[in-house]
């Protein structure tokens, strides 16, 4: 794994780690961007491939990551954005891996860039860990090599998302820690959505998502967390 992937992976896990002692959603705009601003309406909007994880929360506490429900989640929570963003004015396209393997690498140095920034936002603004040239100013970006992943479309939409359910064995041992006075957690949805000005790299809004309840693994539930994970866009 490249060294700007397992920064990616590290600066991830330390996020969620931290979301899932305090759970909490807020959106932030860009400085300049007004609030009830519209920026995208009618615009192309590129929709980057969901980073989605679905995993089991077993008796242990241990997470296990489950393919069957990450790749039923990643479709239902695609058709989600896509019905939400139609209805909003935009005009969508898909990400898709090319065939030049020159671009592909640059393609995936932008995705995995946003992670990382991604990740930097969260830890900065909604843990209070100061990061020596950040102030209070919203002003990230990532840079104009991200017009790579598509020379047409004007914002791209990326999604991050991790979700946890409990198993039987967990369930138990949570009615066993009622009658002990002992909290036990059935799970966590943690996740971030950003909006990139393909333009300069922007990024133009940001958002948190983190629930102790949501389905991913049903229609009703992803529709309900990705209403609430693209609150503020200003689409």
């Amino acid at each position: 794994m490249q060294p700007l992937a397992r920064l990616g992976r590290s600066l991830l896990l330390l996020g969620t780690l931290l979301l899932a002692a305090c759970a909490q959603t807020r959106h932030h705009r860009a400085d300049g961007v007004a609030a009830e601003a519209a920026l995208g309406r009618g615009a192309e909007v590129l929709i980057v491939e969901s980073d989605i994880e679905l995993s089991e929360l077993l008796g242990s506490g241990v997470q296990q990551p489950r393919a069957d429900w990450t790749e039923g989640a990643r479709r239902l929570v695609d058709d989600a954005i896509a019905d939400e963003l139609q209805r909003r004015g935009a005009r969508l396209t898909h990400y898709r891996a090319p065939q030049d393997p020159q671009l592909a690498q640059r393609q995936r140095q932008a995705i995995l860039l946003h992670e990382a920034v991604g990740t930097s936002i969260l830890i900065h603004r909604h843990f209070g860990v100061p990061l020596p040239h950040k102030g209070k100013a919203f002003d990230w970006t990532l840079g104009p090599g991200v017009r790579a992943l598509d020379p047409d479309a004007r914002y791209a939409l990326f999604v991050f998302i991790r979700d946890s359910y409990a198993s039987g064995g967990r369930k138990a041992m949570m009615a066993v820690g009622l009658l002990l006075g002992v909290g036990v957690s059935l799970g966590q949805q943690v996740g971030f959505a950003s909006l990139v000005d393909l333009e300069d790299g922007r990024v133009v809004w940001f958002n948190l998502l983190s629930s102790q309840t949501g389905d991913l693994r049903d229609a009703e539930g992803a529709k309900a967390s990705v209403a609430k994970l693209l609150d503020g866009v200003p689409l």
